[in-house]
């Protein structure tokens, strides 16, 4: 059998901008439905991973509707930047934030994280979330975010994988093909956001391959772990 071929699908900004516009009011449910409903957990996982101390600086790249962000800062008195291409995705975070515990410790803006208005050296870590597989130059990506942090500093990576043991793969197929559009039509209204989530998982490439490519663009990779059964991967790299 010929192998899949990947990262084709058009993930260009201005292809991107306009769907993401379509689908925030949704997202999270449908992030829920792609998880299973365990993201939150992951978030919380990830979040921990940093290590993130009072006083620090953490940019959250493709921040959505901020729940990492207000993860960070529940977890730290620390300063979190969000930057998403999406104006409707930015008034849902900005919504969500104004209602948290920690409103004054989180700030968001319009922008590409392939191309941030930061200084050099200005995060002690960056995260992002389901994201680097919506990104369609990713090289650019790490290249820009080893650039604003600090040296030490970490980026931790979620993301959706495929699970490598041939039963749970089989079951996570046929629910990423038959069962999910059902879901979106339910929950959503619509299935054709869900076809994008789907189709961009099944996309992106497998673990070890996004591994090579975090060392290829200058950082030290320090974790790489899967979680429930390889349906979510956590990465975390470091800044030499």
């Amino acid at each position: 059998m010929a192998p899949e071929k990947k990262n084709q699908m058009d993930k260009r900004p201005k292809v991107i901008r306009p769907l993401f516009n379509r689908m925030a009011a949704t997202y999270d449910r449908g992030n829920r439905a792609l998880s299973l409903l365990i993201d939150q957990i992951w978030r919380r996982r990830t979040v921990s991973a940093l290590g993130i101390r009072d006083g620090q600086y953490i940019l959250d790249i493709a921040t959505g509707t901020a729940d990492m962000a207000i993860e960070a800062a529940r977890q730290a008195d620390c300063r979190v930047a969000g930057i998403d291409l999406s104006e409707e995705m930015l008034r849902v975070a900005r919504g969500k934030n104004a209602q948290s515990p920690f409103p004054g410790r989180c700030f968001f803006l319009q922008g590409d994280g392939t191309r941030t208005p930061f200084r050099d050296g200005s995060f002690n870590h960056a995260m992002i979330s389901f994201g680097v597989r919506n990104v369609q130059d990713m090289d650019g990506l790490f290249r820009e975010t080893l650039r604003i942090l600090k040296p030490g500093g970490r980026f931790a990576i979620l993301e959706f994988s495929l699970p490598e043991a041939p039963v749970i793969r089989q079951v996570y197929l046929f629910y990423f093909k038959r069962v999910l559009p059902l879901i979106g039509a339910v929950v959503a209204g619509r299935k054709e956001p869900y076809f994008y989530l789907r189709d961009s998982v099944l996309d992106f490439e497998p673990p070890r391959a996004l591994e090579e490519r975090i060392r290829r663009n200058g950082f030290r990779l320090i974790l790489s772990r899967p979680f429930t059964f390889g349906i979510c991967h956590l990465y975390v790299a470091e800044k030499p």
